[in-house]
């Protein structure tokens, strides 16, 4: 099988960059798990069936919770 008009591109990926990156806004919990870095606002999700907010914080850089993110 010949393969026309190919191209290879050389991909230089620093994972331990990349890593860091990821785990700016998370907080290493138990196991190998993260969670989300929480703010001290509350999320700006309000349910529009009781008209109420949510009650959790939000996440760093974000309006919203971990469940309305």
């Amino acid at each position: 099988m010949k393969r026309e008009n190919t191209i290879l591109l050389d991909i230089d990926i620093d994972f331990d960059e990349a890593i860091n990156e990821w785990k700016k806004n998370k907080n290493v919990l138990k196991c190998g798990m993260y969670s989300y870095k929480k703010g001290k606002q509350n999320c700006c999700y309000i349910n529009n069936e009781n008209n109420k907010k949510c009650r959790k914080k939000h996440i760093i850089g974000s309006n919203y919770c971990e469940n309305h993110y």
